[in-house]
């Protein structure tokens, strides 16, 4: 069993084709830029959106514990009064009340995604595995996919690559695609935007390569961090000297999740930093076509 916080059908961002995404609870960065804050931390937990409530205190009666009140036409939870059983959200009309994070099994999360087999065929598409970080579930990543490759469906996984080589290895050898972030090459900005250094990060992806795993190798492009020339320099001649791979997508970063640290009550980290312009899209990708690379680029979203 593991937890999971989201399963997304007819996705068509998260590697080739009409895909369904299953949503991994848990992750050991902190991106700044995260946008799926919900992935954070591996256990269930509640979002409130304010803008769904339509006040009506039904979540309050539901609440055997106490742990919601109404005030001002608004809901307010204590969480340390909070039981978990979450009838707060069967009993919402809105979806204001949304829970992050239910326990599927492998068995389960195959079923549901093979409702889709027809798609996937016509498509070219499949399923990946998303998050959070999708790699510390090794098992449940492998078994699942284990039994949708059974049925001819391709499968992909979209990791930090932030894990051991032995879990890499052994998950390499369950996919079909992977799908890796280089955030930054810079180790100390790596530290600054995700808390964790990205050494462990650059050995697996040199792993893959001698693996001979297919890899789709993405760059997200963040203002201050990671839009800089010499960054994309540094990491296509990194691709060169250590890795096979010559496919790179960049990812203008938006900030489409604000809406999820207000659900959760959080602060977003990324508020402050600006959107990329197109035209540095356009530079870094043709830095990259000039150094021999393909590549697939997306421009930003407010």
């Amino acid at each position: 069993m593991s937890t999971v916080f989201n399963i997304q059908r007819f996705s068509i961002h998260d590697g080739p084709g009409i895909r369904t995404t299953v949503f991994l609870k848990g992750c050991p960065l902190r991106c700044l830029w995260c946008h799926n804050p919900e992935s954070a931390i591996p256990s269930s937990e509640l979002g409130y959106h304010a803008n769904r409530c339509a006040g009506c205190g039904l979540c309050v009666k539901a609440c055997k514990a106490g742990a919601r009140s109404v005030k001002d036409g608004k809901i307010l939870h204590d969480a340390s009064l909070c039981k978990e059983c979450y009838a707060c959200v069967d009993a919402c009309p809105t979806g204001a009340a949304e829970l992050y994070g239910k326990e599927l099994s492998p068995e389960e999360a195959a079923e549901i995604a093979l409702k889709d087999k027809r798609y996937y065929d016509k498509s070219g598409g499949g399923v990946t595995f998303s998050g959070g970080e999708p790699l510390l579930y090794p098992e449940f990543v492998c078994r699942t996919s284990e039994i949708l490759r059974r049925s001819g469906v391709h499968t992909a996984v979209e990791t930090s690559l932030f894990a051991s080589k032995d879990i890499v290895t052994a998950v390499a050898s369950c996919v079909d695609l992977f799908m890796v972030d280089i955030k930054t090459m810079d180790e100390e900005l790596h530290v600054k935007a995700t808390g964790h250094s990205n050494g462990r990060i650059l050995e697996n992806i040199r792993l893959l390569s001698e693996l001979g795993a297919e890899v789709l190798v993405r760059v997200p492009v963040v203002p201050g961090f990671s839009d800089g020339s010499d960054n994309i320099r540094k990491t296509a001649d990194f691709l060169i000297e250590n890795t096979r791979f010559r496919t790179v997508e960049l990812l203008a970063m938006h900030k489409l999740a604000t809406h999820k640290y207000e659900a959760l009550g959080r602060d977003y980290p990324a508020k402050d930093i600006p959107l990329p312009d197109d035209e540095t899209m356009r530079t870094l990708g043709n830095i990259l076509k000039e150094k021999g690379f393909t590549v697939k680029c997306a421009v930003s979203e407010s």
